[in-house]
C-alpha cells in the first residue's frame, strides 16, 4: 500500500469515527474532529526524506533541520489547502454560516457565551475546510461509512431498549441514553431513509440482506413510537410523501405513477386521521349518570364526583370517586412526600396522585392507596401522572400529554406542563425580540441574556427551569443576526441545493429536508450533537460523496 493510500485510509477512518460518534459519544465526536485536523495538516508529510537531514550532520543539527522542514511543509500544506478551500464555492457558502457568527461578535455583550457558542459551531467551518481539500470518497467507502452510521444508530436503540425495559425513568426521553431524544430521533429517521435507498436502489443486494434491512427499518419506526418522537414520525411521513411525489413526476409507468400519487396523498391524510381519532378518544368520555355512582367510600367518607374541573384524560373523567381527606391521610402514611406538597417534577403532588389513580383505574381513597405498589409510589413521587407514560409509551401517549398540557394552558394559563405549550411562550418572546432587533439582531452571544430579560418583561408564567430560547432555529438566527443574517442563513441552506443541482442527490435531499423540518421545532445547530450532525452530513454529501450519485432519484 502506497503512502498516499495510507493517508486516505486514515482520513476515511476518522470520518467513520465521526459518523458513528454522532449518535453514541460526544467525547469521540470531539476526538475524531481533532484527528481529522491532524490528518489534514500532515497530509503528505511522508514524502519528506528525513534521512537526508542526518547525512553528514550531527544528530542535533539533523533534528532541528528535520523539525524546520516539517514546519515549512505544514505551512505550505496549510496554504495550499486553503487555496483549494477558497476555490470551492460550495465549501465557502456552507462555511460562511460560521463567518456570520464571527460578524455577530461586533455588537455582542456576553463574550464568554459568544466564544462558547463559536466553539460549538466550529464544525460548520472546520468540516467544509477539510473535506474540500481532501480527496472525495469512492462509492464503496461512502457506503461503508453510511452502514457504520446506521449500525451506530442501531446500537443506540439497543441501549435505549435496555433502559426502556428497566422502566426506571420519569420521562420516556431518558431512554435516549447518549444524546438528546430529539437529535437521536433525527439520526433514526435519516437511517431509515438510508436503508430505503439500499433496498430500492441496490438491486444486487442479497435477499437476506434485504430482509435484515426491512426488519431494522420496522424496528426503527417502532422505536420512534416508543420514544414518542412527534418530530421524527411527522418528518418521516412528510419526507416519504415528498419522495412519492418526486418519483410520480419522473416515472413513466402509469400504474406506478398513480400508486405513488396515492401514497403522496394517503400518508399525511392517514396520519392526520389517526391523530384526530386519538384526540377524540382521549378528550371525550362516555356520559356518566352521577346519581348512579356510589356516594361513600369503604371507610364511610363522602365521594365527590367532579366532571368539570378535572376534565378528561385518556377517555376517563379524572374527578370521579374523590375522597380527598381520606386520600391525603392514606397517602401521607405511605410516602414522605406530603399530599399538599410537590413531586420531583415540581407539580402539586395531589394532582399527580389523582391523575395516576385515574390512569390505573383506582378510586381516590384509602383503598386506592392500599392497592399501590412501591413502584407506583415512586412513579408518583417522581412526577409521573399517568401509568401509560411508563408502561405504554407511544405516539398515542404523546398526543395524550399534549392534550393535558393544552388543557392546563387553556384553563390556568400554565404552559409548564407541556413542551408544546412552552413553545408558545418561546415564540412570543422570539417575536418580541425580532421586532426590537429587526435589522442587526442582538449578536452572537446575547441570546440567553436577552431571552431572560424578555421573559421578565412579559411576566411569563414559565418557571425558571423552562425559560429557554426559541426552540426554532430560524427564529434564533433572526434574533441573533437580524433580517440580513437570517436571509444569508437561508441562502447557505438553499443555494447549494439549487445552484449546483444537488436536489438530484437522494441522500442530500433527504438529509436537508430532515434538517429544515427539525429547525421548525428545535434549535438544531445550537448544541454540539446537533451542529455536528448538520455540519458533517451537509458537508459530506456536498463535498465528499461520489458524484455518480447525483443522478439517483
Amino acid at each position: 500500500m502506497s503512502a498516499r493510500e495510507k493517508r486516505i485510509d486514515a482520513y476515511f477512518f476518522a470520518l467513520v469515527l465521526l459518523a458513528v460518534s454522532i449518535p453514541l459519544s460526544k467525547f469521540t465526536m470531539s476526538i475524531s474532529q481533532f484527528l481529522l485536523m491532524i490528518i489534514w495538516l500532515t497530509d503528505g508529510i511522508q514524502s519528506i526524506k528525513f534521512r537526508s537531514f542526518y547525512s553528514g550532520a550531527s544528530f542535533l543539527s539533523g533534528f532541528f533541520t528535520s523539525i524546520s522542514a516539517v514546519a515549512r511543509f505544514i505551512a505550505e500544506n496549510f496554504r495550499s489547502k486553503f487555496i483549494l478551500f477558497f476555490n470551492n464555492k460550495v465549501a465557502l457558502f456552507i462555511a460562511s454560516l460560521f463567518l456570520l457568527h464571527i460578524i455577530g461578535l461586533a455588537h455582542t455583550e456576553d463574550f464568554d457565551y459568544a466564544l462558547k457558542d463559536l466553539r460549538t459551531k466550529m464544525p460548520i467551518f472546520l468540516l467544509p475546510l477539510i473535506m474540500s481539500s481532501m480527496p472525495s470518497l469512492n462509492q464503496k467507502k461512502s457506503d461503508i461509512l453510511l452502514v457504520f452510521f446506521i449500525l451506530a444508530v442501531f446500537s443506540g436503540t439497543i441501549f435505549g431498549l435496555n433502559a426502556y425495559l428497566k422502566k426506571d425513568f420519569a420521562d420516556i426521553r431518558e431512554i435516549s441514553v447518549f444524546i438528546s431524544s430529539v437529535r437521536f430521533s433525527l439520526t433514526i429517521v435519516f437511517s431509515i431513509f438510508l436503508m430505503l435507498y439500499f433496498l430500492f436502489q441496490r438491486p444486487l443486494l442479497n435477499w437476506w440482506l434485504k430482509i435484515i434491512l426491512t426488519m431494522v427499518i420496522a424496528w426503527f419506526v417502532a422505536f420512534l413510537m416508543i420514544l414518542e418522537s412527534a418530530i421524527g414520525l411527522i418528518s418521516m411521513v412528510l419526507i416519504l410523501s415528498g419522495i412519492a411525489l418526486i418519483k410520480a413526476i419522473h416515472i413513466k409507468n402509469l400504474k406506478l405513477r398513480y400508486l405513488l400519487l396515492f401514497l403522496f396523498i394517503a400518508l399525511p391524510s392517514l396520519t392526520i386521521w389517526y391523530t384526530a381519532d386519538i384526540v377524540k378518544d382521549f378528550s371525550h368520555a362516555e356520559p356518566v349518570n352521577i346519581s348512579g355512582l356510589e356516594t361513600h367510600s369503604a371507610l364511610g367518607n363522602f365521594y365527590r364526583h367532579d366532571t368539570i374541573h378535572f376534565g378528561v384524560e385518556d377517555g376517563k373523567y379524572v374527578g370521579l370517586y374523590m375522597a380527598e381527606e381520606e386520600l391525603a391521610e392514606a397517602w401521607n402514611s405511605r410516602s414522605k412526600y406530603d399530599f399538599l406538597g410537590y413531586d420531583d417534577a415540581g407539580q402539586l403532588i395531589q394532582y399527580t396522585i389523582i391523575r395516576y389513580f385515574t390512569s390505573i383505574g383506582l378510586r381516590k381513597d384509602a383503598s386506592g392507596v392500599a392497592q399501590l405498589t412501591e413502584s407506583d409510589i415512586r412513579h408518583i413521587e417522581r412526577g409521573i401522572a399517568n401509568i401509560n407514560y411508563v408502561k405504554k409509551p407511544s405516539f398515542r401517549t404523546r398526543v395524550s400529554k399534549i392534550l393535558m398540557g393544552y388543557r392546563q394552558f387553556a384553563d390556568l394559563n400554565d404552559p409548564n406542563g407541556s413542551s408544546v405549550m412552552q413553545r408558545i411562550e418561546y415564540t412570543k418572546a422570539s417575536i418580541l425580540l425580532i421586532r426590537e432587533n429587526f435589522w442587526t439582531g442582538v449578536g452572537t452571544g446575547d441570546l440567553p441574556q436577552k431571552f431572560s430579560e424578555t421573559y421578565e418583561r412579559m411576566q411569563t408564567p414559565l418557571k425558571m427551569k423552562w425559560r429557554w430560547r426559541s426552540h426554532n432555529q430560524y427564529l434564533s438566527i433572526f434574533i441573533a443576526f437580524g433580517v440580513f443574517g437570517f436571509l444569508w442563513f437561508l441562502f447557505t441552506l438553499f443555494y447549494p441545493l439549487l445552484a449546483f443541482k444537488k436536489y438530484r442527490n437522494y441522500h442530500y435531499l433527504v438529509f436537508l429536508s430532515l434538517m429544515l423540518l427539525s429547525m421548525i421545532t428545535e434549535d438544531t445547530i445550537e448544541s454540539q450533537v446537533g451542529v455536528t450532525l448538520f455540519a458533517f452530513f451537509n458537508t459530506f454529501f456536498l463535498l465528499a460523496f461520489p458524484e455518480k450519485s447525483e443522478t439517483d432519484h
